[in-house]
């Protein structure tokens, strides 16, 4: 009997095992950064190189073959040219800087309407908001309450020293007061005059009337633009203020240093009312 001893090879198996490539010299070591962007290649250069950094906008170099099809907006106001049939349709004037009476050089006396009305408390005063050294000017007041005394309230002009070391005005009975040396100029006055004053500080000459056309100083030759009939205030030392001199409770007087229109025309030469 042949007996046969066969042996059998075993069954194949997987292998699981991790293929590693071997690094080599011809590696390169110089990598690029990651773009993340889409980067279309030229299949006709094998040669170009990537070579961009994160975030960086790539531009393509621009050739006689480009050609750029894009319309750009612009967000902004059309300006029209000014032509010779443009015209203005107004032009913009500024109101005039001009004094009012000053809160803070009164005395027994308040102030109302913008500080230009003056109602006396007792016998005291109100004076201007600014001074003056040299010029022409012209303002007017009007006394809308003059007591029933025979002088009354004084309205001129004042000196600027605390207290006023002389005054020039004319007062209730017709008289203006430079110091203690009166001039008539006619008629005693009453409530609702409109005093003008002219005074031409360089020349030290004052002018009053009654507005709008009365003769100034009570002359009909007198003139303030031509400089004839004015009044001496050379007596009155240092810089000047418009001032009033009230006597009794309830005096009362608006003053316009040219806010407002004037009642009489500005005599030539003079500048319209008391700068601030």
């Amino acid at each position: 009997m042949l007996v046969c001893n066969v042996s059998l090879r075993p069954a194949r198996s997987a292998i699981t095992a991790d293929i590693a490539e071997i690094t080599a010299a011809v590696d390169a070591t110089a990598t690029g950064q990651v773009v993340f962007a889409t980067l279309v290649d030229d299949p006709a250069n094998v040669g170009e190189i990537v070579d961009a950094y994160l975030g960086e906008i790539m531009l393509e170099a621009a050739s006689a073959a480009d050609s750029f099809d894009s319309g750009l907006g612009y967000a902004a106001a059309i300006v029209e040219t000014t032509t010779a049939g443009d015209t203005q349709d107004g032009a913009v004037t500024t109101a005039p800087l001009t004094a009012t009476w000053d809160p803070l050089d009164k005395s027994l006396a308040t102030l109302s309407s913008g500080n230009l009305t003056a109602t006396g408390t007792g016998a005291g005063y109100a004076r201007a908001t600014s001074v003056q050294s040299s010029g022409k000017y012209y303002w007017e007041t009007t006394v809308s309450t003059w007591s029933s005394g025979n002088t009354g309230p004084y309205y001129g002009v004042a000196s600027n020293a605390i207290p006023a070391t002389g005054i020039a005005g004319l007062s209730k009975d017709g008289n203006i007061w430079v110091g203690f040396s009166p001039v008539f100029i006619g008629a005693a006055r009453g409530s609702g005059d409109i005093i003008g004053i002219a005074i031409d500080i360089t020349a030290n000459l004052i002018w009053f009337r009654v507005a709008p056309s009365g003769n100034w100083n009570g002359s009909g030759t007198a003139n303030p633009a031509t400089g004839a009939g004015g009044l001496s205030i050379s007596s009155l030392s240092g810089t000047l203020k418009p001032s009033i001199a009230l006597s009794t409770v309830g005096d009362a007087a608006t003053v316009n240093f040219g806010a407002a229109a004037f009642s009489g025309a500005v005599p030539s030469g003079f500048t319209a009312g008391w700068p601030a």
